[in-house]
């Protein structure tokens, strides 16, 4: 059928093998919400493990900083944005965090996770504590991330290069 269409079916292979590990892993094995980490597996999964990397790891910074912003938020926002201040506070808020991933982190491919974070932290609290929910999102995030990048680095074949560096000095 040609390159492009093998390209596509081993991505989405990859992938769904992710969604699969962080459903199971999740869902089945310790009844957590696996929603957060089957979105970090699907997102930062790549052709190459090395740009898988590079997008996990600022997926995961974006989640932290998004994480603790939200944190901040809550302090600031007592009716989860039902009013103005808060609503005022949910839009000042997407400023700093762009440019804080833009200009302090120096991430700026993290200013959509960090806000999406954000918005699910301050908007979406319904009475849960907000250390707990925070960690369990960034957590979850982390466990996709390196779902994603165990399935992605197995399916590509590419820990064969570590077998064949291994061997190389082995036999030295």
């Amino acid at each position: 059928m040609g390159k492009e269409y093998d390209e596509t079916l081993n991505k989405s292979l990859r992938i769904s093998i992710s969604v699969f590990w962080c459903v199971f892993l999740l869902k089945v094995l310790l009844n957590a919400n696996p929603f957060y980490a089957a979105i970090a597996a699907v997102s930062c999964l790549q052709g190459a493990v090395k740009d898988s990397v590079k997008i996990g790891i600022e997926r995961v910074i974006g989640t932290i900083f998004g994480g603790l912003m939200g944190l901040l938020a809550i302090y600031f926002i007592t009716t989860e944005a039902s009013d103005f201040k808060g609503s005022f506070i949910m839009a000042l808020s997407m400023v700093i965090i762009i440019f804080g991933c833009t200009y302090v982190l120096k991430k700026p491919s993290s200013n959509t996770i960090a806000c999406i974070v954000f918005l699910g932290i301050a908007t979406n609290m319904e009475g849960r504590d907000p250390y707990f929910w925070a960690g369990k999102r960034i957590l979850t995030t982390i466990v996709g991330v390196i779902i994603a990048l165990t399935c992605n680095w197995l399916l590509n074949g590419e820990y064969k290069y570590l077998e064949r560096y291994k061997n190389r000095y082995k036999k030295k």
